[in-house]
């Protein structure tokens, strides 16, 4: 049964107009919740004014306190600031297309945050953002 339909529809070609329908991201229509929309906007504005660079891991740490912390914590800050800015280069990337407040978009916002807040739990408040 299941040879059948993909021998019926391995020629199909999907029309232009429906393919561009299915890659457009789904809106959230609640939009982004208060602590998402002002952490975006903390967020954006380090990266536009060119204080976050999202290829430099040190550019995301506070140094007031990341100077103080043990060698093998500042390590682990950077390991921790590497994943932050690996998913803070695929939320520019996605603002920059749309910025409505798509799923994906409020997942990455929700993972970074998360990251960022479990580390600095325990190692206090490393991160700029």
């Amino acid at each position: 049964m299941q040879q059948d339909i993909i021998e019926k529809y391995k020629n199909h070609v999907v029309d232009p107009k429906t393919q561009q329908k299915l890659n457009e991201p789904a809106e959230d229509k609640t939009g982004f919740n208060e602590g998402h929309e002002d952490f975006i906007k903390i967020l954006m504005g380090k990266l536009d004014d060119e204080t976050l660079n999202p290829h430099t891991p040190d550019s995301l740490y506070n140094h007031e306190v990341y100077d103080k912390l043990e060698e093998s914590e500042q390590d682990a800050t950077g390991l921790t600031a590497v994943n932050i800015l690996s998913l803070v280069r695929q939320l520019q990337q996605l603002r920059q297309m749309d910025e409505k407040p798509t799923f994906q978009i409020q997942h990455l916002v929700e993972q970074i945050w998360q990251m960022k807040s479990v580390f600095e739990e325990k190692h206090g408040d490393v991160f700029i953002i």
